[in-house]
């Protein structure tokens, strides 16, 4: 099983003498949905977190061994593997995205918005060339706008994890908030 594989990894490294000065990262492109959505045939079709949620493993001397329960984003991958690593951005290059995960990794309480884009097939079973659905998600909501059928879906996760009770029409506030933010993220 992929433990049995991962502790040969490791100890690989250790009987190289490498487990030191190595940073070993594993990461999983996308969750482990397997049809919960009425549509869904393949990953990477819709914007919910059964589809989005994925696993990272750090491993190295100076981490502690922990679970981060907040939730944290691809995008921040980078600036974390430079941090731990103690290289610095080379200014020649544009800024990177992201934000390092370590005040997570530390215990620290940092709230991250999300954002997801994805491309449903429809009925043509091809790709589009354009994403054609998007979300943005926090600890405890989640906004997605369909483009190909121009519709929303807000949901409160921490009450309807499965994501299967639009609050869309009903909490008008949310639903401004976390459009406002997608927006906002799209035009930058």
């Amino acid at each position: 099983n992929a433990d049995e594989y991962l502790g040969e990894i490791i100890n690989h490294f250790k009987n190289l003498g490498l487990d030191e000065d190595t940073l070993l990262v594993i990461i999983s492109d996308h969750g482990i949905s397997i049809g919960e959505k009425f549509g869904e045939r393949a990953y990477g079709v819709f914007c919910y977190d059964t589809t989005l949620i994925s696993t990272a493993l750090f491993c190295h001397p100076r981490i502690s061994p922990i679970t981060v329960k907040n939730q944290v984003r691809s995008i921040d991958i980078l600036p974390t593997i430079l941090e731990l690593l103690s290289i610095s951005h080379d200014k020649n290059y544009k800024e990177i995205d992201g934000i390092s995960l370590m005040p997570l990794i530390n215990g620290k309480e940092d709230k991250r918005i999300a954002f997801s884009q994805s491309g449903n097939p429809l009925n043509s079973g091809k790709p589009p060339k354009k994403p054609n659905v998007y979300a943005v998600r926090t600890d405890e909501w989640k906004y997605i706008k369909n483009i190909h059928n121009n519709t929303e879906e807000l949901y409160f996760l921490k009450d309807d994890p499965n994501e299967e009770i639009n609050l869309i029409n009903i909490e008008k506030e949310k639903s401004d908030e976390m459009r406002y933010q997608m927006n906002k993220i799209l035009s930058s």
